[in-house]
């Protein structure tokens, strides 16, 4: 019999024009490293922290306006963390694991549209607020599909759901362009 093991959603946190803070790290695989958090004191077993930051540099040139954009994913194990006492077997950690690489994977999939939906866009004299609103509109894709992830899964305790993920997952960062600003 599988242990129901309760994930609390993501802490995905986007930082508007955050520069250069600390190092992006590309898409990685996460491992028990990656969560040195204290746990907070609620029913979840995990809790990944990670986020989509950019920053960017406007030149004018002949009225038009050109940008270059940083956007980085960030993860951060001191705010990251696994309540080790409610796993109870080396498969259920994996489990957990696992689970959490989805929510990573989502912010990854975030980062990279984010960089090219910023990239691809023709700008006028209102960048800031253009950048703004496609910061957004990409923003509440991605709090829907971390939303969708954790109803479906239920916290991961939906086996056959989870694995419906992990499949999606794969097929997406197997056909997602690597943007090269990192």
């Amino acid at each position: 019999m599988r242990t129901k093991i309760s994930v609390r959603l993501i802490g995905v946190v986007f930082l508007f024009l955050l520069p250069f803070l600390t190092l992006a790290q590309p898409y990685r695989k996460l491992s028990t490293r990656d969560f040195t958090g204290a746990p907070a004191n609620d029913g979840f077993a995990a809790y990944t922290y990670c986020y989509v930051s950019y920053s960017y540099q406007p030149t004018r040139r002949n009225g038009n306006y050109n940008i270059d954009f940083n956007v980085q994913l960030q993860m951060n194990p001191g705010r990251s963390w696994i309540k080790y006492a409610q796993v109870n077997n080396p498969n259920d950690l994996q489990d957990v694991l696992k689970h959490e690489q989805g929510h990573y994977n989502i912010a990854y999939l975030m980062r990279n549209e984010l960089y090219s939906v910023l990239s691809r866009h023709r700008y006028t004299s209102n960048y800031q607020a253009e950048i703004a609103s496609l910061f957004r509109e990409v923003d509440n894709k991605y709090h829907k599909l971390n939303s969708d992830y954790e109803t479906e899964t239920q916290h991961m305790a939906d086996i056959r759901n989870q694995q419906k993920w992990d499949l999606w997952f794969s097929k997406q960062l197997n056909t997602t362009e690597i943007a090269s600003n990192y």
